[in-house]
Protein backbone atom coordinates (compact mmCIF):
# COMPACT_ATOMS: atom_id res chain seq x y z
CA UNK A 1 0.00 0.00 0.00
CA UNK A 2 1.50 3.27 -0.83
CA UNK A 3 1.63 5.73 1.97
CA UNK A 4 0.39 9.43 1.42
CA UNK A 5 1.39 12.02 3.72
CA UNK A 6 -0.30 14.89 4.00
CA UNK A 7 -0.35 18.25 6.24
CA UNK A 8 -2.68 20.46 6.66
CA UNK A 9 -4.86 23.27 9.10
CA UNK A 10 -7.31 21.20 11.66
CA UNK A 11 -10.74 21.64 11.36
CA UNK A 12 -13.49 21.49 14.43
CA UNK A 13 -14.56 18.10 12.98
CA UNK A 14 -10.70 17.02 13.66
CA UNK A 15 -10.85 17.60 17.36
CA UNK A 16 -12.05 13.79 18.56
CA UNK A 17 -9.08 12.11 15.67
CA UNK A 18 -6.12 14.97 17.08
CA UNK A 19 -6.80 14.37 20.70
CA UNK A 20 -6.28 10.67 20.27
CA UNK A 21 -3.20 11.30 18.72
CA UNK A 22 -2.33 13.23 22.30
CA UNK A 23 -3.81 10.98 24.49
CA UNK A 24 -1.83 7.98 23.18
CA UNK A 25 1.70 9.86 22.49
CA UNK A 26 1.32 11.04 26.21
CA UNK A 27 0.50 7.65 27.39
CA UNK A 28 3.88 6.47 25.43
CA UNK A 29 5.47 9.23 26.96
CA UNK A 30 5.13 8.43 30.63
CA UNK A 31 5.28 4.48 29.38
CA UNK A 32 9.10 5.63 28.43
CA UNK A 33 9.82 7.19 31.40
CA UNK A 34 8.14 5.39 34.15
CA UNK A 35 6.11 8.59 34.91
CA UNK A 36 2.60 8.04 37.02
CA UNK A 37 0.38 11.06 36.88
CA UNK A 38 -3.42 10.65 35.19
CA UNK A 39 -3.89 12.03 31.74
CA UNK A 40 -5.67 15.45 31.94
CA UNK A 41 -9.31 14.99 31.28
CA UNK A 42 -10.37 15.10 27.70
CA UNK A 43 -13.00 17.72 28.47
CA UNK A 44 -10.34 20.10 29.91
CA UNK A 45 -8.52 19.00 26.61
CA UNK A 46 -11.34 19.38 24.25
CA UNK A 47 -12.36 22.87 25.52
CA UNK A 48 -8.67 24.34 25.43
CA UNK A 49 -8.17 23.10 22.19
CA UNK A 50 -11.42 24.02 20.42
CA UNK A 51 -9.96 27.76 22.12
CA UNK A 52 -6.57 27.07 19.69
CA UNK A 53 -8.39 26.36 17.00
CA UNK A 54 -10.27 29.35 17.16
CA UNK A 55 -7.85 31.70 18.09
CA UNK A 56 -4.35 30.00 17.34
CA UNK A 57 -2.66 27.81 15.21
CA UNK A 58 -3.65 24.28 14.90
CA UNK A 59 -1.75 21.64 12.07
CA UNK A 60 -2.42 18.18 11.66
CA UNK A 61 -0.83 15.26 9.67
CA UNK A 62 -2.48 12.65 8.00
CA UNK A 63 -1.17 9.32 6.99
CA UNK A 64 -3.46 8.12 4.40
CA UNK A 65 -6.46 9.94 5.86
CA UNK A 66 -5.45 9.31 9.33
CA UNK A 67 -4.08 11.66 11.84
CA UNK A 68 -0.54 10.83 13.15
CA UNK A 69 0.62 13.94 14.82
CA UNK A 70 -0.18 17.33 15.85
CA UNK A 71 1.21 20.34 16.43
CA UNK A 72 -0.76 23.71 17.59
CA UNK A 73 0.33 27.22 19.02
CA UNK A 74 -0.63 30.77 19.43
CA UNK A 75 0.05 34.04 18.71
CA UNK A 76 -0.46 36.83 21.42
CA UNK A 77 1.08 40.01 20.48
CA UNK A 78 4.58 39.35 19.24
CA UNK A 79 4.71 36.07 21.73
CA UNK A 80 4.41 32.65 20.09
CA UNK A 81 3.47 29.48 22.40
CA UNK A 82 4.00 25.96 21.49
CA UNK A 83 0.60 24.45 23.20
CA UNK A 84 1.02 20.78 21.77
CA UNK A 85 3.75 19.21 19.86
CA UNK A 86 2.73 15.11 19.61
CA UNK A 87 2.84 11.97 16.95
CA UNK A 88 1.93 8.49 17.35
CA UNK A 89 4.38 6.16 18.51
CA UNK A 90 5.37 4.96 15.27
CA UNK A 91 5.95 8.51 13.23
CA UNK A 92 8.29 9.48 16.08
CA UNK A 93 11.85 9.86 15.04
CA UNK A 94 10.86 9.90 11.06
CA UNK A 95 10.55 13.87 10.39
CA UNK A 96 7.09 14.47 10.52
CA UNK A 97 6.81 16.48 13.71
CA UNK A 98 10.23 18.79 12.49
CA UNK A 99 7.99 19.26 9.75
CA UNK A 100 4.33 20.34 11.53
CA UNK A 101 6.81 22.20 14.03
CA UNK A 102 8.57 24.38 10.91
CA UNK A 103 4.93 25.26 9.32
CA UNK A 104 3.38 26.13 12.75
CA UNK A 105 6.63 28.34 13.53
CA UNK A 106 6.54 30.23 10.18
CA UNK A 107 3.27 31.26 10.34
CA UNK A 108 3.78 32.41 13.97
CA UNK A 109 6.09 34.76 12.24
CA UNK A 110 3.90 35.76 9.34
CA UNK A 111 1.54 36.61 12.40
CA UNK A 112 4.28 38.93 13.90
CA UNK A 113 5.60 37.05 16.50
CA UNK A 114 9.48 37.30 17.75
CA UNK A 115 9.60 35.38 20.63
CA UNK A 116 9.03 31.63 20.88
CA UNK A 117 9.10 29.75 23.90
CA UNK A 118 7.50 26.04 24.94
CA UNK A 119 6.56 24.56 28.24
CA UNK A 120 8.46 21.16 27.72
CA UNK A 121 8.83 17.86 29.09
CA UNK A 122 12.07 15.74 30.08
CA UNK A 123 11.73 13.69 26.87
CA UNK A 124 14.90 13.49 25.34
CA UNK A 125 13.07 13.57 22.22
CA UNK A 126 11.45 16.88 22.60
CA UNK A 127 14.08 18.66 23.61
CA UNK A 128 16.51 17.88 21.22
CA UNK A 129 13.59 19.53 18.65
CA UNK A 130 13.20 22.82 20.36
CA UNK A 131 16.96 23.42 20.74
CA UNK A 132 17.26 22.60 17.03
CA UNK A 133 14.74 24.96 16.60
CA UNK A 134 16.44 27.97 18.26
CA UNK A 135 14.29 27.55 21.75
CA UNK A 136 16.88 27.38 24.80
CA UNK A 137 17.17 27.06 28.06
CA UNK A 138 15.52 29.13 30.41
CA UNK A 139 14.21 27.70 33.80
CA UNK A 140 12.51 24.54 35.09
CA UNK A 141 8.80 25.27 36.02
CA UNK A 142 8.60 23.60 39.53
CA UNK A 143 5.07 22.02 40.48
CA UNK A 144 4.36 21.73 44.54
CA UNK A 145 0.98 20.70 46.14
CA UNK A 146 -0.07 19.99 49.56
CA UNK A 147 -3.11 19.23 51.17
CA UNK A 148 -5.22 19.25 54.78
CA UNK A 149 -3.41 20.02 58.00
CA UNK A 150 0.17 19.11 56.44
CA UNK A 151 -0.67 22.92 54.95
CA UNK A 152 0.70 26.19 56.86
CA UNK A 153 -0.58 28.58 54.69
CA UNK A 154 0.30 32.33 56.21
CA UNK A 155 -2.23 34.86 57.10
CA UNK A 156 -2.26 37.59 54.10
CA UNK A 157 -1.16 40.65 54.93
CA UNK A 158 -3.47 43.28 56.24
CA UNK A 159 -4.11 45.98 53.52
CA UNK A 160 -5.37 43.55 50.90
CA UNK A 161 -8.69 42.73 49.07
CA UNK A 162 -10.21 40.63 46.84
CA UNK A 163 -13.35 40.59 44.35
CA UNK A 164 -14.04 39.22 41.11
CA UNK A 165 -12.02 39.69 38.11
CA UNK A 166 -12.77 41.07 35.32
CA UNK A 167 -10.68 41.10 31.82
CA UNK A 168 -9.48 44.30 31.75
CA UNK A 169 -8.02 44.53 35.04
CA UNK A 170 -6.55 41.01 34.26
CA UNK A 171 -4.96 42.03 30.68
CA UNK A 172 -3.60 45.43 32.13
CA UNK A 173 -1.36 43.05 34.92
CA UNK A 174 -0.57 41.01 32.20
CA UNK A 175 0.32 43.58 29.60
CA UNK A 176 3.15 44.28 32.31
CA UNK A 177 3.93 40.58 33.59
CA UNK A 178 3.21 38.70 30.70
CA UNK A 179 4.05 41.03 27.85
CA UNK A 180 0.71 40.40 25.87
CA UNK A 181 -2.67 41.72 27.27
CA UNK A 182 -4.24 38.40 25.60
CA UNK A 183 -7.95 39.20 26.84
CA UNK A 184 -9.27 36.49 24.42
CA UNK A 185 -7.54 34.27 26.81
CA UNK A 186 -9.38 35.66 30.05
CA UNK A 187 -12.77 35.53 28.36
CA UNK A 188 -11.98 31.91 27.73
CA UNK A 189 -11.00 31.09 31.58
CA UNK A 190 -13.66 33.61 33.03
CA UNK A 191 -16.88 33.26 30.78
CA UNK A 192 -16.20 29.95 28.56
CA UNK A 193 -14.95 28.07 31.39
CA UNK A 194 -16.38 29.56 34.37
CA UNK A 195 -12.64 29.54 36.24
CA UNK A 196 -12.96 31.52 39.79
CA UNK A 197 -10.73 34.56 39.23
CA UNK A 198 -9.75 37.04 41.57
CA UNK A 199 -8.72 40.38 41.45
CA UNK A 200 -6.21 41.22 44.55
CA UNK A 201 -6.47 45.04 45.28
CA UNK A 202 -4.55 47.22 47.66
CA UNK A 203 -5.08 50.39 49.71
CA UNK A 204 -7.71 52.53 47.60
CA UNK A 205 -8.81 49.49 45.89
CA UNK A 206 -5.55 50.01 43.12
CA UNK A 207 -5.56 46.59 41.51
CA UNK A 208 -1.89 44.53 42.37
CA UNK A 209 -2.61 41.41 41.17
CA UNK A 210 -5.18 38.36 39.99
CA UNK A 211 -5.40 34.67 40.25
CA UNK A 212 -7.47 31.87 39.19
CA UNK A 213 -8.84 28.58 40.72
CA UNK A 214 -8.78 25.61 38.42
CA UNK A 215 -9.63 22.84 41.00
CA UNK A 216 -7.18 22.98 43.60
CA UNK A 217 -4.49 25.01 41.39
CA UNK A 218 -3.61 28.60 41.29
CA UNK A 219 -3.46 28.79 37.44
CA UNK A 220 -2.52 31.37 36.30
CA UNK A 221 -1.62 34.51 38.82
CA UNK A 222 0.10 37.52 38.58
CA UNK A 223 1.15 40.80 40.62
CA UNK A 224 2.60 43.70 39.73
CA UNK A 225 5.21 44.63 42.06
CA UNK A 226 7.47 42.12 44.48
CA UNK A 227 6.24 43.16 47.24
CA UNK A 228 2.89 41.97 46.02
CA UNK A 229 3.85 38.34 46.43
CA UNK A 230 2.99 37.38 49.57
CA UNK A 231 -0.47 38.82 49.11
CA UNK A 232 -1.92 37.53 45.78
CA UNK A 233 -0.34 33.87 46.64
CA UNK A 234 -1.56 34.14 50.76
CA UNK A 235 -4.91 34.87 49.48
CA UNK A 236 -5.22 32.29 46.62
CA UNK A 237 -3.95 29.54 48.38
CA UNK A 238 -6.43 30.37 51.26
CA UNK A 239 -9.02 30.27 48.92
CA UNK A 240 -8.01 27.28 46.61
CA UNK A 241 -7.62 25.06 50.54
CA UNK A 242 -10.60 26.09 51.78
CA UNK A 243 -12.55 25.35 48.43
CA UNK A 244 -11.39 21.92 47.74
CA UNK A 245 -8.82 20.86 50.58
CA UNK A 246 -5.55 21.30 48.84
CA UNK A 247 -3.73 23.43 46.61
CA UNK A 248 -1.40 23.52 43.79
CA UNK A 249 1.10 25.66 42.42
CA UNK A 250 2.92 25.43 39.01
CA UNK A 251 5.63 28.03 39.56
CA UNK A 252 8.44 28.95 36.37
CA UNK A 253 12.22 28.58 38.39
CA UNK A 254 12.28 32.29 37.85
CA UNK A 255 9.87 33.08 40.38
CA UNK A 256 11.66 32.60 44.06
CA UNK A 257 9.02 34.31 45.77
CA UNK A 258 6.50 31.61 44.96
CA UNK A 259 9.34 28.79 45.49
CA UNK A 260 9.70 29.92 49.07
CA UNK A 261 6.34 30.94 49.94
CA UNK A 262 5.69 26.92 48.56
CA UNK A 263 8.66 25.85 50.65
CA UNK A 264 7.06 27.51 53.60
CA UNK A 265 4.01 26.70 53.14
CA UNK A 266 5.07 22.98 53.33
CA UNK A 267 4.00 22.31 49.90
CA UNK A 268 5.75 19.45 48.10
CA UNK A 269 8.18 19.92 45.20
CA UNK A 270 6.40 16.70 43.16
CA UNK A 271 7.32 17.12 39.51
CA UNK A 272 9.35 19.31 36.75
CA UNK A 273 8.81 20.36 33.33
CA UNK A 274 11.46 22.80 31.38
CA UNK A 275 10.95 26.21 30.22
CA UNK A 276 12.67 26.99 26.56
CA UNK A 277 12.30 30.41 25.07
CA UNK A 278 14.62 32.23 22.31
CA UNK A 279 14.53 35.50 24.57
CA UNK A 280 13.19 36.56 27.63
CA UNK A 281 10.33 38.79 28.10
CA UNK A 282 8.00 40.39 30.51
CA UNK A 283 8.47 39.49 34.48
CA UNK A 284 7.80 36.13 34.89
CA UNK A 285 9.28 35.99 38.25
CA UNK A 286 5.67 37.42 39.37
CA UNK A 287 3.74 34.90 37.90
CA UNK A 288 2.38 31.81 37.74
CA UNK A 289 2.08 29.27 34.91
CA UNK A 290 -2.01 28.25 33.56
CA UNK A 291 0.03 24.86 32.62
CA UNK A 292 0.86 23.87 29.24
CA UNK A 293 -1.71 24.54 27.09
CA UNK A 294 -2.36 28.28 27.70
CA UNK A 295 1.08 29.11 29.76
Amino acid sequence: MTIELTFRNAREEDLPATLDVFYTALADLFARHNFDAPPPPRPYMEASWRHLLATGIFHLAEENGRAVAVCNAFVRDRLWFLSGFWALPECQGQGVGRRLLREVWREGERQGADIFFVWSSWDQRAVASYLRAGMLPGYQILNFWGSGAELRLPAPPGGYAVEPLKVEAASSIDEVVRATRREVDHRFWLDERGLRGRLVTGRGRRPVGYYYLEGDAVAPAAWLEDSNAEAVLALACRDAAELTGSVALRVPGINHAAIRFALDARLRYVSYAHFFTTANFGRLERYLASGPVLF
